[in-house]
């Protein structure tokens, strides 16, 4: 009985989290974590990542206020703004990259790059913020697919 409630649990959960479904054309680029958090989706021209790494932040903060705006300004190297519903985003150019960050309400931070700035970078630019905004309004939490393999 008790793997009957275990198996409704992750139902339940897995119904509240939402795998990201990305434009047509992007394809998984498996990193070496194999949890997948340094996996990446690309379409050879356009890239999409999540960061992890400012996760460790230890200001007196919540999540999205000016202090952490600044904290992953300083840390991608260019501004970071807040949109009215309480997203940060920010876009510059670091290294020869165009790049386009945003950071949800849970904190998780999503980033587009691309050697070109073109109507594909912005139109992939909007496809991102608008996704993580739907996501929200369906009750999901909007992330790329993790892969988990097992150590034999």
């Amino acid at each position: 009985m008790k793997y009957f409630f275990s198996f409704l649990f992750l139902l339940y959960t897995m119904s509240t989290l939402g795998q990201a479904s990305f434009p047509k054309g992007f394809k998984l680029i498996e990193g070496d974590n194999m949890t997948g958090e340094d996996d990446r989706y690309s379409n050879g021209k356009d890239v999409f990542q999540m960061h992890f790494y400012w996760r460790s932040y230890d200001g007196d903060f919540t999540w999205n206020d000016d202090k952490y705006r600044q904290h992953i300004a300083e840390g991608i190297g260019y501004p970071v703004y807040q949109t009215k519903d309480s997203l940060l985003w920010g876009t510059g150019k670091i290294n020869g990259y165009y790049s386009y960050v945003v950071v949800d309400w849970h904190g998780e931070i999503f980033e587009l790059f691309s050697k070109e700035n073109d109507a594909d970078f912005a139109s992939y630019s909007k496809w991102l913020i608008s996704s993580i905004r739907e996501y929200r309004k369906k009750g999901k939490k909007f992330m790329f697919a993790r892969r988990l393999h097992m150590i034999s």
